[in-house]
């Protein structure tokens, strides 16, 4: 089985045009769940005592992974995207170059996911499945194209390449320090491949498999059945939303989502525990880069 980056693509995405991180592979999901993916079955209180905020949004909530702490989520990225646009923007003036609408770059940034595990099991927000399918949502790509603004070709060419303007702000901002944590990502992608492995998930993968088997629909497991969805159309078929349905109502009969998480939790527990001192030390570091961020916010937003 090959897998991909699309987990920490999410965060990813939201430092792409500035340049500010290398997004490097980190592997967490199956090749054959192209979108990603990420619910969790019953709401429970958070490990290690964090804060589950619930939304409403969020039929059955995901709990947050430990290895979210390490990781950079895009709840992380607010303050680093505002004070990256600032200092891309001076620059862009002093090439007599028009800014970037801040506006616009900050709807693209969207991401509606208060546990930050992305897609990561299927989907599981069962207003979304019963009206998109398999398809994401609208929500998560921060208003609708006609009110985003293109960056012109001016833009683009004053930003990129290493003296371009997000090199330049990259530079300024970080330095040589990363808001990436390499070892986090891995251990996000050990423990679900290592999770796949796992007898319980294994028995309620089949609970799952032979559930959508007495509905009429053959999967082995639910990446299988997002995989295989025709995303291509911008709306989701009948038969789309036929199969979502029923693969919502087998995750929630079978509690496939919070047994799975669970699994993955204590793998992560573990892993985490072996690496803490180099996973606080890049926590450090990337708390170090948002607290100048939010100065350079303060001072020149």
């Amino acid at each position: 089985m090959r897998y991909v980056k699309n987990i920490f693509t999410t965060a990813c995405a939201a430092v792409t045009l500035l340049a500010l991180s290398s997004c490097a592979a980190s592997g967490d999901i199956p090749d054959r769940a192209p979108q990603g993916s990420a619910p969790t079955g019953k709401a429970q209180r958070p490990p290690h005592g964090g804060n589950a905020q619930s939304s409403v949004a969020v039929e059955a909530n995901p709990l947050p992974l430990p290895v979210q702490k390490y990781l950079l989520t895009p709840s992380k990225m607010s303050g680093i995207r505002s004070a990256t646009t600032i200092l891309v923007n001076a620059c862009l003036r002093q090439r007599n170059v028009p800014p970037i609408d801040q506006t616009s770059a900050a709807s693209q940034q969207s991401h509606p996911d208060p546990y930050e595990v992305g897609r990561r099991y299927g989907p599981i927000v069962k207003a979304d499945m019963l009206t998109y399918g398999y398809h994401l949502p609208p929500s998560w790509f921060g208003g609708t194209a006609a009110h985003r603004k293109r960056i012109s070709a001016q833009q683009e060419a004053a930003l990129s390449g290493p003296s371009g303007c997000a090199a330049v702000a990259r530079r300024e901002l970080m330095g040589d320090r990363s808001l990436d944590s390499p070892v986090a990502r891995q251990i996000s992608s050990k423990s679900f491949v290592e999770s796949l492995k796992d007898p319980k998930v294994k028995a309620v993968t089949a609970d799952w498999s032979a559930c959508m088997a007495k509905k009429g629909h053959s999967y082995t497991d639910p990446l299988q059945a997002l995989s295989k969805a025709d995303l291509k159309p911008p709306k989701p078929s009948a038969t789309e939303l036929r199969i979502a349905a029923a693969d919502y109502a087998c995750k929630e009969s079978t509690d496939l989502i919070s047994t799975w998480q669970n699994v993955e939790i204590k793998i992560q527990e573990k892993e985490i525990a072996k690496h803490l001192s180099v996973l606080e030390k890049a926590n450090a570091q990337r708390a170090q880069i948002m607290a100048e961020a939010d100065t350079i916010v303060d001072e020149r937003g």
